[in-house]
This record gives structure tokens, C-alpha cells and sequence, in this order.
């Protein structure tokens, strides 16, 4: 089967926001079906439970189909039509995994969306995430934006360590420097020549 084209997929999803949910009565455990469906061959299904919270949503673009599940995931297929008089007679062909080109082409049509409608607005948010993954995992990416400037990466302490410290050049030591130097060393012998003093003293002491 041809892939739909990007316009035929945007123009459905514009007839599925136009189109009139309809809603199922609840079920025995409280949960209830939404249904929007438009003549230009988007479908989406949603299941919500007794305190509204979504659980699962079918969403079918001109033939291929993305099926969200709470604590499931998305996952994907393509919708064969069983009889051509009866546009409910189809059958769904899942794919043995998900196939990222079609969760793509859903997301790309439903990012235009600025309707109210909570539940086409939840499978949009739901895809929207579906395609950042795909990207950050390394798939391509029709259309791709371009990225926003990035800081230089800061420097791991590996690298830190393996860098030898600067050395400080002769010309830069100035005569200053040098007459502290020479403070600082007599000062350290003075603290040798009291500490000598001082263990002498102790071990005539001691003995």
C-alpha cells in the first residue's frame, strides 16, 4: 500500500477536529468509548474510565493505524478494507513493532492542532513525545528543524587531569618574588632550628 501523502493526512486530521464526538454509554466497570470520525478517513477512538482519565486510544489515518495504551505504549498497523460497501467492514494488521515512519507521519499531522477537543489534543501530545524519542534515538527525521546554538561542552575531569599544569616562565619572577622567597626560607629554618632546640632540651629531659 502507498504511503499517504503529508497534505491528505493534515486535511484529514482538519475534518477529524471538525467532526462531532460521539460517546458510548459506560460499560459494566465504568469505562466508556468517544468516537470521532470524519469522511476524509482519520478515525480516532478513545476509551476513558469512570473518572475520565484516558486508557487507550486508536487513531486511524488514511489506512495506517496508531494504537495507544496506558502502561503499554504505542504500537502500530495499517487498516485493510474488508468490503468496499461497508466502510466499518476493515480489518487492522499490526505491525510485529512499531514502525517509525508511520508514528512520524501521525505526529507531523496532528502539530498543527490548536483545537480544545481533550482527546484529540491527548493522542497529539502522546505522538508529539513518540517523535522526540525517535529523534533522540537517532531516527531520521523529515523535516528537521534547525538546532539551536549549542555551549561548548564542558571538560570532563579526566581530561582536566591529563592536562599538565602551566609553567611559570624565569622572566616572570620578579625581584619581589624572589625576596619573599628568601623571607619564607629563613623563616622555615628559624622553625627547624626551635623544633632541634626543643627535642634536644626534651630528650635531656628524658634521660
Amino acid at each position: 500500500m502507498s504511503e499517504p501523502s503529508s497534505q491528505k493526512v493534515k486535511l484529514a486530521i482538519q475534518a477529524l477536529s471538525l467532526a462531532r464526538p460521539v460517546e458510548g454509554p459506560p460499560g459494566d466497570d465504568g469505562q466508556r468509548s468517544v468516537w470521532h470520525l470524519s469522511a476524509q478517513g482519520a478515525e480516532l477512538l478513545s476509551f476513558v474510565d469512570s473518572e475520565g482519565r484516558v486508557q487507550r486510544q486508536e487513531l486511524t489515518l488514511l489506512g495506517e493505524h496508531c494504537v495507544w495504551t496506558s502502561g503499554v505504549g504505542l504500537r502500530t498497523g495499517r487498516v485493510e478494507q474488508v468490503d468496499a460497501a461497508r466502510a466499518e467492514a476493515s480489518a487492522v494488521h499490526p505491525d510485529l513493532v512499531p514502525v517509525p515512519e508511520r508514528l512520524l507521519r501521525a505526529a507531523l499531522a496532528l502539530e498543527d492542532y490548536q483545537g480544545e477537543d481533550r482527546y484529540i489534543l491527548h493522542i497529539q501530545r502522546v505522538l508529539a513525545l513518540a517523535r522526540q524519542s525517535l529523534a533522540l534515538a537517532g531516527n531520521a527525521m523529515p523535516a528537521p528543524m534547525s538546532p539551536p546554538p549549542m555551549a561548548a561542552p564542558a571538560r570532563a575531569p579526566a581530561d582536566v587531569a591529563s592536562v599538565p599544569a602551566p609553567l611559570i616562565p624565569p622572566s616572570a619572577i620578579t625581584p619581589e618574588m624572589q625576596r619573599r622567597q628568601g623571607r619564607e626560607g629563613l623563616t622555615m629554618l628559624l622553625v627547624l632550628a626551635v623544633g632541634l632546640v626543643v627535642g634536644v632540651a626534651l630528650l635531656f629531659w628524658l634521660l
